[in-house]
């Protein structure tokens, strides 16, 4: 008998969902730090898969790095409301004078302060830019769209990690069951064998038929091996995204893999259809990317009207009175640099992202229908199953193995029934392995839970 039931790996990717509500998840979640603590030092972490997302949300590296991205975006915001500081000139300052230089002077220069500064010829300047054409006003606005994308992205790479994380969870659930199947079959060969074995002495039974059941038990035994060699790299990866370190086995209850078929029957997931634009980050993010470049356009053309700069001077000794005050201003003559370039640069940007925008929308609708069908597609396969099929499909097989004991029916009998039973067993744990993919691909795509 040939074993052929293969293990299929898991996708990657996640759902995301809307920002503040996830920030607020990541900064006030109290999951019980004592539960892990005490898990460690069993060496054995078995959480329910609602739990292993708080987990997974509350120490995700990634996640807690990007935040630091909306950080920085608003600290944008806070430096463009600031003016620029003023200039403070302090020149034309003689060191020392000679006695023929005080010799052209009608009177000598006095003193400053007390006595320093006597006959020190100095000139000060203070300059103060004065930013014309709503500048600082624009940048802010081309900046607080900056805050806006970093929140979009930080809803983008939560969306991405939580449908790898689920689906990476879902997998290790399904291998940790199938495994356990194998397990119970090679416990039930081993009992047999040692019932063989006292009838194999008795001349009851031929060898070749022990032999066969040594087979089957090394058989079960290597795919048992390649199973865990599945459900160890699993682990690696969902260890990963939790940011857990160390030898911790990771168990998944096995209670929340079965279906909610209710639940998953009563969703009216067309009416998400009409406003699913809405809460997909990728399509915000382009949505942002046009407006980006439109609060830039306006920036770039306040850019053209050039600033002016107020002076006040004072000049000691410097000119025909000893003391002078003076005030001034300049302003740049925008006869060459107009910001043409810059200027076409926003509108180009404008046209190109506008067509992107379309393009993801296009994109996003067309993977909505194909991934809508696919869901309906399991589910009906899932819902085709009997409810009680599994349940009569172990009873049968101990009924088997308890004729077969009996000698009721013959080896090959057994052998037969036993494949077809590893291989429905391995369809039924696939159909709802295929629901939590496809369920998590349709949040995925709508980008909101469903």
């Amino acid at each position: 008998m040939k074993l052929k039931d293969k293990i299929i790996g898991g996708k990657e990717m996640q759902d995301a969902a809307q920002f503040f509500s996830k920030i607020a998840v990541v900064l006030l979640i109290g999951f019980s730090s004592s539960v892990f603590a005490q898990s460690q030092q069993k060496d054995t972490l078995k959480l329910n898969r609602q739990h292993y997302e708080e987990l997974f949300l509350k120490q995700n590296l990634l996640l807690l790095a990007e935040t630091y991205k909306i950080n920085q975006a608003e600290a944008m915001v806070a430096q463009a409301k600031l003016w620029p500081n003023p200039s403070l000139t302090v020149e034309e300052i003689n060191l020392w004078a000679t006695n023929k230089q005080l010799s052209y002077l009608d009177e000598p220069l006095p003193q400053v302060f007390g006595s320093v500064a006597q006959n020190t010829q100095f000139a000060v300047q203070l300059e103060q830019q004065i930013i014309t054409a709503g500048k600082r006003r624009k940048l802010m606005e081309v900046e607080k769209v900056g805050v806006k994308v970093a929140e979009q992205e930080f809803e983008e790479l939560l969306r991405n990690l939580k449908y790898e994380f689920r689906n990476t969870l879902t997998e290790l659930q399904y291998l940790q069951l199938y495994t356990e199947i194998f397990f119970k079959q090679r416990d039930l060969i081993q009992k047999l064998l040692k019932a063989y074995k006292r009838q194999l002495e008795s001349d009851h039974i031929s060898k070749g038929e022990y032999m066969r059941l040594q087979s089957l038990q090394l058989e079960l035994s290597k795919e048992i091996n390649e199973l865990s060699k599945a459900k160890n790299e699993t682990e690696k990866e969902l260890k990963v995204l939790l940011s857990i370190t160390g030898p911790v086995s990771l168990l998944v209850h096995e209670d929340d893999f079965t279906p909610d078929l209710q639940r998953l029957q009563d969703l009216d997931v067309l009416n998400l259809q009409q406003d699913f634009f809405t809460y997909r980050p990728d399509v915000k993010l382009a949505e942002l990317e046009n407006e980006h470049f439109k609060s830039l356009l306006n920036y770039e053309k306040s850019q053209a009207i050039p600033d002016i700069n107020l002076n006040a001077s004072y000049d000691r000794g410097g000119g025909v009175w000893p003391s002078f005050f003076g005030f001034g201003l300049s302003i740049d003559l925008p006869v060459f640099n107009r910001n043409q370039g810059a200027i076409a640069y926003a509108q180009m940007g404008i046209e190109n992202t506008s067509i992107l925008s379309s393009d993801i929308r296009l994109r996003a609708q067309a993977e909505f229908d194909q991934n809508y069908k696919d869901f309906r597609a399991a589910l009906a396969f899932y819902e085709s199953i009997e409810a009680h099929f599994e349940t009569d499909l172990d009873e049968i097989f101990e009924s088997y193995s308890k004729n077969f004991l009996s000698r009721n029916i013959n080896l090959l009998q057994y052998l037969d029934f036993q494949e077809a039973y590893l291989e429905n067993k391995r369809i039924i744990l696939e159909s709802k392995k295929e629901i939590h993919l496809q369920l998590e691909t349709l949040q995925y795509t709508i980008g909101k839970e469903i």
